[in-house]
This record gives structure tokens, C-alpha cells and sequence, in this order.
């Protein structure tokens, strides 16, 4: 179902293409501070993950308004964990994909909204005390699958300033006994040709 909904806004976006009134290419690299949803939560102290968060953007204006913009990013997020005995941060890196509709509701500033998947390409757990760190791909789901929700405030007509919250919905745990989603605040810095 939400493989179906993530395609069928592909197709609307291949369609918009062919009516756009303006196609712009831009980059935007960030940070994102990530933290995660756990259930059980098992009194384990959860602190907040910094990585890097940006890549690629296509701006496609429908209307002096409204713009559809996919994404290709490259993000690590995660968390830093301490369960009392231990301390150690686990960190997912995942080529994001997201959909947004952007809308200009001001002088230089527009709203952004839409669906983000996400395709795992590593995992891992990194002790603080300086061992090795240990892959731990194969307890998470290859695919994530969420909502972004954002800001951005454009200085001039090629740079701007943004903001992000990406609200995962799907379980990445392979573990039955254990729910985990993704969930982080990013910041950016973009140009767009």
C-alpha cells in the first residue's frame, strides 16, 4: 500500500513535468539531529545524533505558486545510547527519496509537505569506549517510509535557508519484539541553478 501511494506520486510527477512552467536543479547540504521513536523504551537514555543530510533536488513549477520537488539525499542518522552499563550510538545511513509539493505562501518563503522513502545502505553500532564497530544491517528493514514536513526562506533567487522534520511511520526493526522509526529535524543550505 504505501509502495503504491509512493509510485503513484511519481506518476503525478512525471505528468507535472510535461506541463511545468519551469524546471531547476539545486543541491542542499545539511545537518540532520536525529533521535528515533523506541517501543519498548526499556529506561534506556536516548541522546541526539548530528549527520550529514543533503544531496540533489529537481524544482518543478506548476504554477508561480506551487512547485513539486523530488529529492535524492544522502543522510546518516541515528541515536546515541546509554543503557547504564554501556554507551554507544547506532548509526543508519539511507539514500532518502523524497516527493514534496511546495508552495510559496509569502515573499521568499514556502511550506513544503509530502512523502520521503528511504533505502537502507549501512548500519552500525559504534562503542564509545573504542572498540570496533559492529554491522548491524541485518536487524533493520532495507526500506524506510515516512512524511517530511518543512520550511525554507529563499535569500535571493538561487540561495536559501531550510528547515525539516521527517515524521517516519514504518518499523525499520527486523526485531518482531521492538518498534523503531526514524525521526530527525534537519537543517539546510541550498542553491538552485
Amino acid at each position: 500500500m504505501i509502495k503504491t501511494i509512493f509510485f503513484s506520486g511519481v506518476v503525478i510527477l512525471f505528468s507535472s513535468i510535461a506541463y511545468s512552467q519551469s524546471i531547476r536543479f539545486g543541491i542542499d547540504p545539511g545537518i540532520a539531529l536525529s533521535k528515533g521513536s523506541y517501543k519498548p523504551d526499556a529506561g534506556i537514555d536516548r541522546r541526539i545524533f548530528a549527520g550529514f543530510d543533503g544531496g540533489v533536488l529537481v524544482e518543478i513549477g506548476v504554477t508561480p505558486k506551487f512547485m513539486i520537488q523530488p529529492e535524492a539525499n544522502y543522510s546518516i542518522v541515528g541515536v546515541e545510547l546509554n543503557n547504564g552499563i554501556d554507551e554507544f550510538t547506532i548509526k543508519h545511513t539511507y539514500v532518502n527519496v523524497p516527493l514534496l509539493a511546495k508552495f510559496n505562501v509569502a515573499n521568499r518563503f514556502n511550506l513544503m509537505a509530502g512523502p520521503q522513502m528511504g533505502f537502507l545502505l549501512s548500519s552500525r553500532s559504534d562503542p564509545s569506549s573504542g572498540e570496533a564497530a559492529t554491522d548491524i544491517k541485518d536487524q533493520f528493514k532495507s526500506t524506510d517510509f515516512g512524511l517530511t514536513f518543512g520550511a525554507e526562506y529563499k535569500f535571493t533567487r538561487h540561495t536559501f535557508l531550510g528547515t525539516r522534520y521527517y515524521l517516519g511511520v514504518a518499523n525499520i526493526s527486523d526485531n518482531s519484539n521492538f518498534e523503531m522509526k526514524n525521526r530527525y529535524v534537519s537543517f539546510r543550505v541550498g542553491y538552485i541553478f
